[in-house]
């Protein structure tokens, strides 16, 4: 048990440093560069994030699961090991391909060695071994080491960036950080595994199998994650400078709850078999209490809105003031949701429903946001995630209360 509170522990700190890097970033890359160059990093910045989420394939879940109950059999370790990272590979060959159809076809104004920066970015995020290591339960010299760089690479921009031309430096800077933590990532698995060699029927294998810890994990992020790369096709890369500072405070916010559902998470599902109904009104307990503290918060970020966004970005960003107060009322919405997903739904087995639902009301949020863009610009776009969360929310209800009637009477 106090192995488990360690890693929750652990975790939860990885994650606080991986939303706080990003908002320190704000005010250094925003009053250095200026909203049109800031916006193009943001841009190519949320691409190669985006493209990472297929490479990664929802091995956090599904992954660090094999490894977990693998027993620590190294030939096990080594043949899961060689078949994700196979199946890595052959995901990267494929997002590859498509990005070069995309920029082709699109026409998109990056510039070439901004681009090849946002490429190592792809890489790097893409195949980090946390998974191996979360599932080993052997995570402290990883989560250390990056947090470490991560801080690291945030003082080299304090040092270095000052002007819009050293926009292609900043990435640079970031980029190369996150490849080394990646190359470490590698040399800690092979002292653990040995060497790799690729094998395409493992890969293949991989991919089937980790389709439905995908979709659960990629809808999920596409929700968090989409927003600057939409906002940047529909509005424009200025507008984007202008969202994501309002995004991420928003993301920040949300996203330290995840730890400790993910640390609930074991429990619940030993305790939801136990005794379904009864364990359901403690589920919901919890979801109501971050709903609650999600307002909460929510209200404290609209009140503070003004002076947050003042002191991050400064002068010509005052439109982002507006977008953060319209996007404070996803918080408590989305904060509900993730803990219905992982309080009840997955802990019930109905991860297929969840992922269902995921899935429509990601792409359902995209198109709702690019349609009333149209209509109210940069604003349209925060009103469209928004009441796209709400509905979510209501039909997460809608199903678990099925999920307690059919519960109730199976009982």
């Amino acid at each position: 048990m106090i192995l488990q509170l360690k890693n929750v522990s652990l975790l939860f700190v990885a994650q606080l440093v991986s939303y706080l890097i990003p908002i320190l970033e704000i005010p250094i890359l925003a009053r250095a560069l200026g909203v049109d160059e800031y916006g193009h990093i943001l841009l190519i910045q949320t691409s190669a994030l985006l493209c990472s989420l297929v490479v990664e394939y929802g091995y956090s879940l599904s992954g660090s699961r094999q490894v977990a109950l693998c027993a620590g059999e190294k030939s096990l370790l080594s043949k899961i090991y060689n078949e994700i990272t196979s199946a890595k590979i052959i995901l990267t060959t494929g997002m590859v391909v498509l990005s070069f159809v995309v920029l082709s076809v699109t026409k998109v104004d990056i510039k070439l060695q901004a681009a090849l920066w946002g490429y190592l970015y792809f890489f790097a995020f893409g195949f980090s071994s946390i998974w191996l290591f979360q599932g080993l339960e052997k995570i402290t010299f990883p989560v250390v080491f990056e947090v470490c760089l991560r801080f690291v690479g945030l003082l080299m921009l304090f040092m270095f960036i000052s002007q819009p031309e050293d926009a292609s430096k900043a990435l640079m800077i970031m980029s190369s950080f996150s490849v080394l933590n990646t190359v470490v990532g590698f040399y800690l698995v092979y002292r653990v595994v040995g060497g790799f060699s690729f094998t395409i029927r493992g890969g293949i294998k991989q991919i089937k199998d980790g389709f439905h810890s995908f979709l659960y994990k990629s809808s999920n992020n596409i929700m968090m994650s989409a927003g600057p790369a939409l906002v940047g096709a529909m509005c424009g890369q200025a507008a984007v400078a202008k969202f994501a500072p309002a995004e991420k405070i928003i993301k920040a916010s949300i996203g330290l709850v995840g730890p400790v559902l993910i640390g609930l998470y074991p429990y619940l599902s030993r305790k939801l078999s136990q005794s379904t109904p009864l364990n359901l009104k403690f589920s919901a307990f919890i979801v109501t209490g971050l709903f609650f503290a999600g307002v909460v918060g929510g209200g404290l970020i609209f009140v503070l809105g003004d002076y947050l966004i003042s002191l991050m970005l400064g002068p010509g960003f005052e439109e982002a003031i507006v977008i953060l107060r319209i996007f404070v009322f996803v918080i408590p919405f989305r904060m509900m949701n993730q803990a219905m997903g992982l309080t009840i739904f997955m802990p019930l087995g109905k991860d297929r429903i969840l992922s269902f639902l995921l899935i429509f009301f990601s792409f359902f949020s995209l198109l709702l946001a690019a349609l009333l863009s149209y209509e109210f610009d940069l604003k349209g776009v925060v009103y469209g995630l928004v009441l796209s969360e709400i509905i979510f929310s209501a039909s997460l209800v809608a199903f678990a209360i099925n999920i307690k009637r059919v519960e109730n009477n199976a009982c």
